[in-house]
């Protein structure tokens, strides 16, 4: 299993600084880990995770959930927390992560991703991992993208699917983010993304009246990984939640 909380960018030697080049996070407080299934051949799932599982699940699921939990657990150990804490599952398979920790959880084409940080450092944070695939139709993209990112997406047609693929991705990353908050579901077109000038990562604008009166400011960064984008979303600081 690998990981890291570093952010350097340069093309290093160890397993750690390699990961720290795939990690699409800026933020040193945060950890990010990646896992392969090769990675996992070894590794145990916490007694309550095993049970929150359950038995009835194919073997697809057991091992998406085994090399998530595998990632979760490289982070979790990364961030400082003492002792081996099982990630059970909400109501809604949203990962739950011990008091004092927001984190989150994706996977995909054989590949675990996580990340922690401590809540009072970073107030959410998410993850997202996906496969570049030539699925994205016009269609399929107007389904997540407002006109001006539909516009950018289609701007340069050697990089349609790759900009389609970082945007979903983006806005899933924004979704894990700001879910645990309040527990409140909203669709994609909440969130406004525009492309840094780097040409990889986002600053979104998010609109969300059942969270917060205003507008929330967010960070999104991309790194592109073996055929996948893998996306990072955070709040750098607390945002003021509307009473429930």
């Amino acid at each position: 299993m690998n990981g890291t909380t570093g952010t350097s960018k340069k093309p290093l030697e160890s397993s750690e600084d390699k990961i720290a080049a795939i990690s699409p996070f800026n933020n040193p407080k945060v950890a990010f880990a990646l896992v392969s299934e090769g990675d996992i051949e070894g590794f145990t799932l916490h007694p309550l995770e095993e049970q929150a599982l359950g038995e009835a699940v194919s073997q697809k699921r057991r091992k998406d959930f085994r090399i998530g939990r595998a990632a979760a657990r490289s982070a979790l150990d990364m961030v400082g927390f003492p002792v081996v804490s099982p990630v059970l599952r909400g109501e809604h398979r949203e990962p739950l992560w011990p008091v004092g920790v927001v984190g989150s959880i994706s996977h995909s084409g054989g590949y675990g991703v996580a990340v922690a940080a401590w809540q009072q450092d970073v107030p959410a944070l998410g993850v997202d991992i996906q496969s570049v695939e030539e699925r994205y139709t016009d269609e399929l993209i107007a389904r997540f993208a407002d006109p001006d990112e539909f516009d950018w997406v289609r701007s340069d047609p050697a990089l349609k699917t790759e900009r389609a693929v970082r945007l979903f991705s983006a806005k899933e990353s924004i979704f894990k983010a700001l879910y645990p908050l309040r527990r409140v579901w909203f669709a994609f077109d909440v969130a406004h993304l525009t492309p840094k000038d780097d040409g990889i990562g986002f600053s979104a604008e998010v609109r969300l009246p059942a969270l917060s009166s205003g507008a929330i400011h967010m960070d999104v960064g991309i790194s592109l990984y073996d055929g996948h984008v893998i996306s990072g979303a955070w709040l750098s600081k607390p945002i003021p939640l509307l009473p429930k």
